[in-house]
């Protein structure tokens, strides 16, 4: 398998307007605000792993159920049900895909050995890798701390996999301190200031500022127009 993984290219595209690509093994968040924000980035997003050739896993959680987030996807013309049924999609609600997982905090790696092994089972099935999402509206407040250890977690286990993730966060439940968090634990963070497209904000983990990205992941949409 390792000669296999080496011939793969080491870039995807995003899906996204504004951005150009990104590499496996990233691991981004977004705030979101409405149902709407959620399907203007994780309709395209999904769209491109299809088309990649990446096994696709999208959980879901209210506002946009698994249900919604179907009918979302298949307004793009794709037979949301046939991907389904050969594997390449899997869609399913948080409550659905974690069930009998057990509490957040003590269950952190077996939530990431679950990512891992679908990422095996992906590659071996000849996927060119495994595009993930969850949005985490469905975490209690009690398990915020939790959460960002799990996302601490993620940005090491994911590095050095074929693996994309993108996070999900409501932006109204969360103070300036829990974006800061949320920030700081992941590889970058997904912005779309107007609708002219996308931008990519990146982190220095260790708190000192914000970096730049480096250009192969960005195309400012001022240049794809």
């Amino acid at each position: 398998m390792s000669g296999v993984m080496s011939a793969l290219p080491h870039l995807t595209d995003c899906g996204l307007q504004g951005i150009k690509a990104v590499p496996y093994g990233i691991h981004m968040c977004h705030f979101y605000e409405r149902r709407e924000d959620l399907a203007a980035i994780l309709v395209p997003y999904f769209v491109a792993g299809l088309r990649n050739e990446e096994r696709c896993v999208w959980v879901t959680a209210e506002p946009l159920d698994a249900h919604a987030a179907k009918a979302e996807l298949g307004r793009t013309g794709l037979d949301v049900e046939a991907l389904e049924r050969n594997g390449s999609l899997i869609m399913r609600d948080a409550s659905d895909w974690f069930a009998g997982i057990g509490p957040l905090d003590s269950a952190k790696a077996t939530i990431m050995q679950l990512w891992l092994d679908e990422e095996r089972r992906a590659l071996d099935a000849g996927y060119n890798g495994l595009r993930i999402t969850g949005n985490t509206a469905f975490v209690s407040p009690a398990d915020w701390f939790a959460l960002m250890e799990y996302e601490e977690y993620a940005e090491d286990a994911f590095a050095s996999q074929r693996i994309v993730a993108l996070c999900s966060y409501l932006l109204d439940r969360h103070a300036g301190v829990d974006v800061l968090d949320v920030v700081r634990r992941h590889s970058c963070t997904l912005d779309r200031p107007d609708e002219s497209g996308w931008q990519v904000l990146g982190y220095d983990r260790y708190g000192l500022a914000h970096r730049a990205v480096p250009e192969e992941y960005v195309v400012p949409a001022v240049v794809q127009a």
